[in-house]
């Protein structure tokens, strides 16, 4: 996985299980924290079907965090106000950039992580998709 799909798993995962994860590399990694964790907002840019025009559609409450490793950076930002998450994040982030030992451990955390947040968006489409409205286009 990529460090863009790493974050976002990251960002989607269960926060106690990343602070849980982040405790244990802590134990035998130690990061500075050289931004945050801080709250801030984060404007979704989103494009209007029909010209495809770009606008401004809302605003989202994000949280994010850096931290440094010696030469390795690790950054993480996740929506809501979790700063411990951010915090949490950001360290696995370092700790995979420095080849931490436990590296394995996350990489499989993060895997599940992503299939599990597969699962939760294939439940909600199964839930909506008996509302869908079909159109029969008449010429």
């Amino acid at each position: 996985m990529n460090r863009e799909q790493r974050l976002e798993a990251m960002a989607a995962a269960d926060a106690a299980a990343i602070v849980a994860l982040a405790d244990d590399v802590l134990e035998t990694f130690e990061v500075e924290v050289t931004r945050g964790p801080t709250v801030g907002l984060l404007m979704v840019r989103v494009e209007e079907p029909a010209d495809r025009l770009p606008f401004n559609f809302t605003e989202v409450t994000v949280a994010e965090a850096e931290v440094a490793a010696g030469e390795h950076r690790g950054y993480a930002m996740v929506m809501g106000k979790s700063m411990e998450h951010a915090l949490a994040a950001a360290v696995l982030d370092a700790a995979v950039a420095a080849e931490h030992p436990l590296c394995d451990r996350i990489d499989a955390f993060l895997d599940e992580a992503v299939r599990a947040d597969e699962r939760r968006w294939a439940q909600r489409w199964a839930e909506v998709a008996r509302t869908r409205v079909q159109f029969e286009d008449v010429t």
